[in-house]
């Protein structure tokens, strides 16, 4: 028996309100999404993946990742079990070769391409061991770069990628519910919130606040960690979360610990399903010391990662978010919708943004 969406209870008795783009599972936003990680291309591979709901082919040319639709435009042949025929994709089915633009470039018959081919190329980037897509031919747009690091040589590593049940823009309320941090992770910090809307594809959350000392867990905080405890958040297209924790922290309030930093890159399944790939990123340390240094940077922030994932586990699968009852400390929730409103939708989406 299929399992019922949490949209489908309470209908009227607790309508949801719908919007435009937020935790409409109709919609994909532009923006860079997960096809693979760098490794699993290989030289003249032909891969094929599902990506929001489309099926897509990458292989390799010497100019970088070249990703298509998946069917040939021809009869629809799985381009999957084609080949790379110099640099260009070759259906298995009757040998119509491919470019990275998504030209037809040559058919064996000698026949010239149908003008009404129905057939999309992607703009891609490799970044953080990952191949990314973009849900255009081109774009000027990059992938994040985390607070801090940009131009910097990384270091990063993977967790296991997972499964949540609410849409990924639920997901990312988390880390600016100033109300959550009390009430499930125990940190009773009056959080002072700055907001950057510098780009408008992108905003940025910065929460701080001086630690309490009411508790033994908030003395032993500020012994370890300084006067304040302050992290920030900052989202890309709807789909990329960027996490910096331990910002300005000082062990036993002297030495200053580095920043951790990670990425939440997010795709869709289906309705009910999303994949939430976690990337833990950082600078990369030099010196005699810095292979210890790089592997305690990422170590301790999967820690984190691993601590705050397991407390809010329990929420995400059966909520069924409403947009209806806010509060005033619900303010960067209610600013962090507007923005995702704001935002452009693709040609992936399954309808139009506010249909």
């Amino acid at each position: 028996m299929t399992k019922k969406l949490t949209s489908e209870f309470n209908t009227r008795t607790q309508p949801m309100r719908k919007h435009r783009i937020f935790n409409n599972w109709n919609v994909v936003t532009k923006g860079w999404y997960i096809a693979c990680r760098s490794k699993d291309l290989g030289k003249d591979k032909v891969l094929s993946i599902d990506l929001n709901g489309q099926k897509l082919v990458l292989w390799r040319t010497k100019d970088g990742v070249a990703c298509t639709d998946g069917f040939c435009p021809h009869m629809g042949v799985d381009l999957a079990i084609g080949k790379v025929v110099d640099e260009k994709l070759q259906c298995f089915f009757h040998h119509w070769q491919f470019d990275k633009e998504a030209k037809c470039v040559h058919i064996p018959c000698g026949e010239d391409p149908p003008k009404n081919l129905k057939f999309n190329s992607y703009a891609t980037r490799e970044k953080y061991g990952h191949i990314w897509v973009w849900p255009e031919s081109q774009t000027d747009e990059e992938v994040l770069d985390i607070p801090g690091l940009e131009n910097c040589d990384l270091i990063y590593s993977f967790d296991k990628t997972y499964e949540r049940s609410c849409h990924y823009h639920i997901t990312m309320i988390n880390g600016i519910d100033p109300q959550h941090l009390r009430t499930v992770h125990n940190i009773s910090i009056d959080m002072d919130i700055d907001i950057d809307e510098t780009k408008s594809n992108h905003i940025e959350f910065t929460l701080s606040g001086k630690f309490p000392t009411a508790t033994l867990q908030e003395r032993m905080g500020k012994f370890l960690l300084g006067e304040e405890y302050s992290y920030s958040m900052k989202y890309a297209d709807g789909c990329l979360a960027a996490l910096t924790m331990l910002k300005g922290a000082k062990l036993f309030n002297r030495f200053t610990l580095p920043e951790l930093k990670m990425i939440f890159a997010y795709s869709l399944i289906e309705e009910g399903r999303i994949l939430v790939r976690p990337i833990f990123v950082n600078k990369r340390s030099t010196g005699l010391f810095a292979p210890f240094s790089n592997f305690l940077k990422l170590f301790m922030t999967k820690r984190f990662f691993k601590m705050l994932q397991g407390e809010d586990g329990m929420v995400y699968e059966n909520i069924r978010f409403n947009s209806t009852s806010f509060l005033k400390l619900d303010a960067p929730v209610v600013k962090y919708i507007g923005y995702l409103n704001k935002l452009e939708d693709s040609i992936w989406s399954q309808t139009k943004s506010g249909e």
